[in-house]
């Protein structure tokens, strides 16, 4: 299928819907192209499975599918070269909820717990609302491609007796895919200081074509470092399901893991919400590939009409742009910028990392048409300031 194809097929018109993203847009009077979630329907097996389940009417108790764990291991062993096994998964209400739950489960109040800046604001919250200590290390960016800088890691490991890192893999907001060779060499640091990574692998699914995603838990010798947050919630845009796996390989850590949820009577499955996530991943590889090829259409449109304009990241995976308009802002903000001068509304730069104001994060997920208004509406303005 074509990316016009694709589009005419699935495309949602949600400015009279109950949609957070569009009805703020509307409010607002802006195109909006913020919040992390699609303009595209499910593909059309999900819904009809979904729909024949609500037709039949059991909504009692309920167990998961007896195939349900084979179909979610199945599909990230055929697309991300990773095995895991059915004793290492627990659930949670989404990844926000999950990295609640490791860090509660897994460190003690005050403990250091490192984030890679800018980086999506939760990861920062969760860690100062369970009253531990944030430690942040910057990564470097070299003209829109962000890299780690391990000098400064190995450095903080020491002094600050970092206990985990928190990893987002792709990167949200800057998009970066981790290298293999960029996550052994990190992980090497973690073995040797003795800190656990929490890895947030929820835009797994979306990566470009030109791109290999390369799981934590790929990495059997770090294996026993490493928890994993995975979903299908960003990739097929079921993020009203609240549902998502802690992957868990190291048989004392999730043991751990398992006492907590139990204490705090949480970690339940609730097998309605679980149901799109089975569906997703038994029927919906081909939707997704195509997903992928329009999101890569719409970074590439953009990159090829405001590049020569503004800095940008180099879109690897997720459907997520961040952009500098670092030259033409007129405002403390470059999100309030695009909201007055263009009636665009994104996500301000500032929350991934104060210094960022001059950013902001752009939803690629939506029609080319509506990407070419956004374009057409910033190049407008940019050309109206010379």
């Amino acid at each position: 299928m074509n990316n016009q194809a694709f589009t005419e097929k699935y495309y949602i018109d949600r400015k009279n819907t109950s949609s957070i993203k569009w009805a703020r847009g509307k409010q607002m009077n802006c195109l909006p192209m913020w919040i992390a979630d699609m303009d595209f329907k499910c593909n059309e097996r999900i819904i009809e499975h979904l729909n024949d389940f609500i037709a039949y009417g059991d909504y009692g108790y309920a167990n998961l599918p007896e195939d349900y764990y084979d179909t979610v291991i199945a599909w990230h062993r055929k697309r991300n070269d990773v095995v895991y096994k059915q004793e290492w998964f627990r659930t949670s209400k989404g990844a926000v909820d999950a990295m609640y739950q490791v860090i509660h489960a897994l460190t003690k109040e005050n403990d250091p717990i490192m984030i890679n800046t800018p980086l999506y604001p939760p990861f920062k919250d969760t860690i100062l609302k369970t009253k531990r200590k944030v430690v942040e290390s910057k990564l470097i960016d070299t003209d829109g491609y962000f890299t780690f800088d391990y000098a400064d890691i190995k450095k903080k490991f020491k002094e600050k007796k970092v206990k985990m890192l928190m990893l987002c893999s792709p990167h949200n907001p800057v998009g970066r895919v981790w290298k293999k060779g960029e996550l052994e060499e990190l992980f090497a640091l973690c073995k040797k200081y003795k800190v656990l990574v929490c890895s947030d692998e929820v835009h797994s699914d979306i990566i470009m074509p030109d791109q290999t995603f390369y799981p934590a838990l790929s990495f059997k010798e770090y294996q026993d470092l490493i928890i994993s947050i995975i979903a299908a919630s960003k990739s097929f845009s079921l993020a009203v399901f609240s549902h998502s796996h802690i992957v868990i390989a190291n048989e004392k850590l999730r043991n751990r893991f398992i006492s907590y949820q139990q204490l705090q009577h949480t970690g339940g499955i609730n097998a309605f919400n679980a149901l799109p996530t089975y569906y997703a991943y038994k029927y919906g590889e081909e939707w997704m590939d195509a997903l992928n090829n329009v999101v890569f259409e719409n970074y590439h449109y953009i990159r090829e009409h405001l590049g020569k304009y503004l800095n940008m990241t180099s879109l690897e995976g997720s459907y997520l742009l961040f952009l500098d308009l670092g030259a033409y802002n007129d405002q403390e903000s470059a999100s309030k910028c695009l909201i007055e001068n263009c009636h665009i509304l994104t996500n301000p730069g500032e929350d991934f990392s104060k210094r960022y104001n001059n950013w902001v994060r752009v939803n690629l997920a939506t029609s080319l048409d509506n990407i070419k208004k956004a374009v057409k509406a910033i190049t407008k303005y940019i050309r109206s300031t010379k």
